[in-house]
This record gives C-alpha cells, structure tokens and sequence, in this order.
C-alpha cells in the first residue's frame, strides 16, 4: 500500500492538496508513473460527466451519506444531465447553451412538458 500527497496548480484557481492512496506496491507502481496515472484520470474525469455533475449541480458539495439517498439523487442529476443533451441538440446554437439556460427553460412553466419528455417514447423537445 502507498500513500501519497500531490500539490495540484491549475491556471486560475487556488493550488489544492490532494491524498492519493493505493494498494499497489512501489515495485507495482512507481512515482513517474502514478502521477501519469493521475493526471491522465483527472483530465479525463473533470472533462466529462463529472465536471458537468459537480459544477452545474454542485455535486461535490452534497452532504447525503445514506447509500440509497446518495443513488437516488445521483440518478436525478444523470437524468437531468441526459434531458438537458437532448434539449440542447434541439436548440439553435446549441454550443452557447448552459444547464442554466435548460433549468430556466423548465422554470418557463414547463414543467408538465418536462414531465411528458420523461414519460414520452419520442420526446418532443418544443419548449425554448
């Protein structure tokens, strides 16, 4: 087992501490290429999905600790992710559209056509 502290600095933000901890030997593992391996993975994982979930539904900042709480709410935040892509391709100029844009869309009174998208084999995505 390793442990070990990283010091991250990113262009505009603060630098932040990091722990990473391992069960892979040193011989395993060393420290070129766990840190490749973490860079990689960060990159990768920030980009995608979870840079999406965390910074427009702060889903970091989430303080459920029930399992089933924490999968619950997960799942919504998926689901509302996977609505708002399918909103935005819709869209013109969808490349300038935000979550925000979606979730002020459904504040529209929208909210029962937000309703039939989820229930709807062949969703009509009509509201602005």
């Amino acid at each position: 087992m390793q442990a070990a502290r990283l010091l991250r600095e990113t262009t505009g933000r603060d630098p932040e501490h990091v722990c990473l901890v391992t069960d892979a030997g040193p011989d395993e593992l060393d420290a070129q290429k766990w840190l490749h391996l973490n860079r990689a993975g960060f990159g990768g994982i920030e980009n995608g999905l979870h840079q999406r979930l965390d910074v427009s539904q702060n889903d970091d900042r989430c303080r459920i600790q029930q399992t089933k709480g924490m999968w619950i709410v997960g799942m919504f935040r998926r689901l509302t992710n996977s609505l708002f892509m399918q909103w935005r391709s819709h869209q013109s100029h969808p490349e300038y559209k935000t979550t925000t844009d979606f979730q002020a869309a459904l504040a529209e009174d929208h909210r029962r056509a937000a309703l039939r998208i989820v229930g709807s084999l062949r969703p009509n995505f009509a509201f602005t």
